[in-house]
């Protein structure tokens, strides 16, 4: 669509969104023995990963897409691209998304989105959205399933549009043939995003509660019969994050957000990260507005 917009040269305007950064709450993803085993009794430690996110999105026939790349720290790398139509009240969106190479074994592993919105322009709003790949065998090795969804809800207020929202992000690999590897994010959080008439940048303050697990599930032969037995390693956070967005000009966007555990502790046994563990997820990045006209 974003070709034939240019080739035909119709009016058209586009958004490049391009950040990256890096954080360090996380496990050891070439783990395969839980910190919570008795026989380990393990303490949390970070373990560092990147941020990467490249997307192009625009408007033309009262139709909106998105397309790019996006890598975090639980659903790992995809690409992915969706359609959106809006109306006064409702929106609805959906695409398809491509796994790409987070394992050797599933270089691609195909899947889709969709996202359903109501909004009261200037009083209230609420949206929700999925997505999941379409379900690979997971009893053959490096093949893995993701799941993803969101829940928010808010309000405006004078110079502030507050929410309260609901992430899950599920990635779940069979490792071995006796050892399948969950990792989960489960976050609930409070947003507030602060603007003002004529000034040229925004503020978003976040205030919430996650869990990250990392489960571990193996089968074993214990009097004649196959058991499972799973082993899962718990951290939960309070957190408090916030992002800028500077508006240099009409072409030109700069966004700059941190986030850290306020708090942070592990379910027994494995041990709670230690004192002077220093936990973080930053980035930043710019985004374009491309002109394009007609004849």
């Amino acid at each position: 669509m974003i070709l034939i917009c240019a080739l035909t040269g119709r009016l058209f305007s586009l958004e490049l969104e391009l950040s990256g950064g890096a954080g360090n709450i996380a496990f050891d993803q070439g783990s395969t023995t839980a910190l919570s085993d008795p026989a380990v009794e393990g303490t949390f430690g970070p373990h560092l990963y990147p941020l990467v996110l490249a997307r192009l999105s625009g408007e033309e026939a009262g139709i909106g897409y998105n397309g790019g790349f996006e890598r975090d720290r639980i659903t790992g790398n995809r690409l992915f691209a969706n359609l959106k139509l809006e109306r006064e009240y409702f929106s609805l969106e959906a695409g398809p998304f491509i796994g790409l190479f987070n394992t050797s074994k599933l270089p691609f592993n195909p899947g889709l989105s969709a996202a359903l919105g109501f909004t009261v322009p200037g009083i209230i709003f609420a949206n929700v959205q999925g997505s999941s790949t379409l379900g690979a065998p997971m009893d053959i090795t490096g093949n893995y399933y993701v799941n993803t969804g969101n829940i928010s809800a808010g309000f405006w207020v004078p110079y502030v549009i507050c929410s309260l929202n609901m992430s899950v992000r599920n990635y779940t690999v069979r490792k071995n043939s006796n050892l399948l590897i969950e990792n989960t994010l489960d976050r609930y959080f409070f947003s507030a995003d602060v603007y003002s008439k004529n000034v040229p940048y925004t503020i978003r303050a976040d205030l919430g509660f996650q869990d990250l697990k990392r489960s571990y599930t193996s089968e074993e032969v214990t009097g004649g019969s196959l058991e499972r037995k799973t082993q899962t390693d718990t951290l939960r956070s309070v957190f408090m994050g916030f992002e800028l967005t500077y508006t240099a000009s009409s072409v030109m966007k700069f966004i700059l957000g941190g986030e850290m555990p306020v708090y942070s502790w592990a379910d027994q046994p494995m041990k709670d990260p230690s004192k002077n563990t220093f936990l973080f997820e930053a980035r930043a990045g710019i985004v374009l507005t491309l002109q394009g006209g007609g004849e």
